[in-house]
């Protein structure tokens, strides 16, 4: 895997590695302990939101500090307070004084954490890799991700069966701490790489969104991410529901379904980056996305846990699929003095309106079932996968070469 050959991308991985376990471990646990202390779905959909609701608001002018200072310190700050944040959470549970309006109020300060630290985060990793081989290293930590995918969902399932929840809070903090000082060691970015611009806040973002409204397949792409948003990503937040409610096989159970997406995604993020180092194609980008909706519509209505557990294996391969690719064509076409601001912009879509689809999502499943408000947004995903493949067809012929977009037959 030609990505492994720099120093300072093994050392990101590592400690990226570290700190998604510590998430993973933390996201499982934490949508637990919400339906034990409200038995509310909403509930869920609401804590969901709050945390996600920063990105909505703050990865547009984080894409700008992406493009203005080094990278590498905002990942070390943003780090270090996301661990003070999980500590606090860790301290509450362990002492059995948390109650519902600390689990929202330290899910709105996380994401905080995670909006400022999402553009610089995506950004880097082109900055410590040869540009042929940027495709091979999202694809890479694509697949460290989903591995701890499998590792953190699977630990804290076993450790809240066995009565100790908290210890995944408490994991998690200190996976943070570790992930702050491995971040340190990076490689300092450079003030030309860092494209530090004197015009004001308002100005660099109106760069970057001429930029992607002055180029119709980067618009393509960027709007096209907020269809899952919306539709298809509400089932990670309604996985405890499913656990403990419609397939009743509680909380190891939840570490189960978790972990089957993890394995899914783990084996499409390592077959993207030994088959297809150099990114991939539009084509592949839309069927990914199509496939995930099929594969979502059928868990959602799934009543047989190996089903279930096999679709969602589809789906977490599918879901590699299409953002690792994403990701990839959209690091590859837009200039490096951009790329923060339109990787922003991304994010935007692709993240911040994930609180809008949980929010539906939960008051769908409080009022009807959690089947109808998982398969109706996965039908409607697909759906619109098939129509964005028919109205932009330079996206169905893109692809990439040799580190530079290209359009054509692949």
């Amino acid at each position: 895997m030609p990505a492994l050959a720099s120093t300072a991308f093994r050392l990101y991985l590592a400690g990226a590695f570290i700190g998604s376990i510590g998430s993973w471990m933390q996201s499982t646990a934490q949508g637990w302990l919400v339906l034990q202390l409200t038995n509310s779905p909403e509930a869920l959909g609401v804590v969901s939101a709050i945390g996600q609701l920063p990105i909505l608001l703050l990865s547009v002018p984080a894409g700008v500090i992406a493009d203005q200072v080094d990278r590498r310190l905002v990942l070390v700050a943003t780090q270090g307070f996301a661990a003070i944040v999980a500590l606090v959470l860790a301290l509450l549970t362990t002492t059995g004084a948390v109650a519902f309006w600390h689990v929202a109020l330290l899910a709105a300060l996380a994401g905080v954490a995670v909006a400022v630290q999402t553009p610089a985060y995506q950004a880097i990793v082109s900055t410590l890799v040869d540009g042929g081989t940027v495709g091979s290293a999202v694809a890479l930590n694509s697949a460290q991700f989903n591995l701890s995918r499998i590792i953190g969902p699977a630990a804290a399932g076993a450790v809240i069966a066995a009565g100790g929840l908290y210890l995944a809070f408490w994991g998690n903090g200190l996976a943070l701490v570790a992930v702050a000082v491995v971040f340190l060691s990076l490689p300092k970015g450079s003030p030309s790489a860092m494209a530090r611009a004197q015009a004001s806040m308002w100005s660099n973002l109106l760069d970057g969104v001429r930029y992607v409204r002055g180029s119709r397949v980067v618009a393509a792409l960027v709007l096209l991410a907020g269809l899952p948003a919306l539709l298809l990503l509400n089932y990670l937040m309604l996985l405890p529901v499913f656990a403990r409610d419609v397939l009743g096989i509680g909380a190891a159970g939840l570490g189960l379904l978790s972990a089957s997406i993890g394995v899914g995604a783990l084996a499409g993020a390592l077959a993207m980056a030994v088959l297809r180092p150099s990114g991939g194609s539009g084509r592949a980008l839309l069927g990914s996305l199509a496939i995930a909706g099929v594969a979502e519509a059928v868990f959602g209505w799934s009543r047989v846990v190996p089903l279930s557990m096999a679709a969602l294996a589809v789906l977490g391969a599918c879901q590699v699929g299409y953002y690792a690719t994403t990701n990839t064509l959209v690091q590859v076409l837009v200039p490096p003095r951009l790329r923060g601001r339109v990787m922003s912009l991304y994010i935007l879509t692709s993240t911040g309106l994930i609180p809008l689809g949980n929010l539906a999502a939960g008051a769908v499943a409080e009022r009807t079932s959690p089947a109808l408000a998982v398969g109706g947004g996965a039908v409607l995903t697909t759906l619109g996968a098939l129509a964005v493949a028919a109205l932009v067809p330079e996206l169905r012929r893109l692809g990439t070469g040799g580190g530079a977009a290209v359009l054509g037959a692949r």
